[in-house]
C-alpha cells in the first residue's frame, strides 16, 4: 500500500505522520507520499511499524523503479 493511500484512509496529515515517525518533518512525509523522495531505512522501518505492515519498504522502492 502506498503511504498516501494509508494516510488518506486513516485521515492522517503529513504533520500527524511526522509526529508518529518522530525523526522527520511534515514536508519530508509529504515528499515521500508523493513519491518525490524515499525515506531512509530507519524511517521505512518506523513507517512499517506504525502502519502495522500495510506500508512496506518495497512500496517506496517500487516508486523509484525505472521501466524498461
Amino acid at each position: 500500500m502506498k503511504l498516501a493511500l494509508y494516510m488518506s484512509q486513516h485521515n492522517l496529515s503529513p504533520e500527524d505522520m511526522a509526529i508518529k515517525i518522530e525523526d522527520c518533518s511534515a514536508s519530508a512525509v509529504l515528499k515521500w507520499s508523493r513519491g518525490e523522495r524515499v525515506p531512509r531505512v530507519e524511517q521505512q522501518r518506523r513507517i512499517y511499524e506504525i502502519t502495522d505492515g500495510q506500508v512496506t519498504p518495497n512500496d517506496f522502492v517500487l516508486d523509484q523503479a525505472v521501466e524498461p
